[in-house]
């Protein structure tokens, strides 16, 4: 008797058996047979894994789906800044659904979104490398926020420019973009504002970036913050303690920073996962 182990898939009208192409016999070691069979699970996983244009397509359909179920948007109240405004949707058991939520009134409809976040770096010669963060005072919180720096995107401004000419206007410092996030969501339950992150990499070592220039965004009454990257988490718990609010992208990504380093020296725990 033995076990045959065969190719990714078997031609037409042939059965798993006679598609096999290696025989192990029973009578051979453990070893041997254990290895068949995880060679075949191997096989068969391998064959019902779907490809991604496959996950791509399935992703595309959901979408679309969802897209037939939005009905129409009623403005209810509208402001310098915001619009209050009234959804209409068809939920998942087909019952008619009302939601409200805000809306930016000044959204660049060429880029889609709302804002830029700026994750920027400071990088200088026998320093440690810093991430900028910026202390506001939050009217909707009544409380100082310590946040990324961000700003509304300008019109006829491309997510770059405004990326760069955000971190400028608060800091008065010059660098180079890494990269260019997607779009993201701000608080999708209750606004449809959008944002993309951008990471801009600072160069210490030029004459116009050795020195943080504070009070340079006078009109919003930002001020920068230089914190080692190392001491990031560290830096915004104290904070909280101190009884700032911490902007929430910049606590998940100060938490990621931690989870990352953790992970190359040992294995995750598994109630963090």
């Amino acid at each position: 008797m033995s076990l045959l182990i065969g190719r990714s898939s078997p031609p037409p009208g042939y059965t798993l058996g006679r598609f096999c192409t290696h025989s192990i016999n029973f009578a051979s070691s453990a070893e041997k047979l254990t290895g068949a069979i995880a060679f075949g699970l191997e096989v068969i996983s391998r064959d019902l894994r779907p490809t991604m244009s496959t996950i791509v397509n399935n992703i595309n359909n959901s979408i679309e789906e969802m897209s037939n179920l939005y009905l129409r948007e009623e403005s209810i109240s509208r402001g310098d800044w915001l619009s209050l405004v009234r959804h209409t949707y068809i939920d998942q058991r087909g019952r008619p659904r009302v939601w409200e939520g805000a809306a930016r009134t000044t959204r660049n409809e060429d880029t889609k979104i709302d804002a830029v976040g700026v994750i920027a770096f400071y990088r200088r010669l026998l320093h440690y490398d810093c991430i900028i963060l910026v202390k506001q005072y939050r009217p909707a919180l009544n409380a100082y926020s310590i946040e990324m720096p961000s700003g509304l995107v300008e019109e006829n401004e491309s997510p770059a420019e405004s990326a760069v000419r955000e971190l400028k206007e608060i800091t008065g410092f010059s660098g180079s973009i890494k990269k260019i996030g997607p779009i993201l969501a701000m608080d999708p339950g209750a606004s449809n504002c959008a944002m993309r992150l951008v990471t801009i990499e600072i160069n210490g070592d030029e004459p116009d970036n050795l020195h943080l220039k504070g009070s340079v965004d006078s009109d919003r009454f930002k001020e920068a913050l230089l914190i080692p990257v190392s001491e990031l988490l560290e830096k915004l718990s104290a904070y909280a303690a101190a009884g700032f609010i911490i902007d929430s992208r910049i606590d998940a990504f100060a938490i990621g920073l931690v989870m990352g380093n953790h992970s190359r020296k040992t294995k995750i725990p598994t109630t963090l996962m």
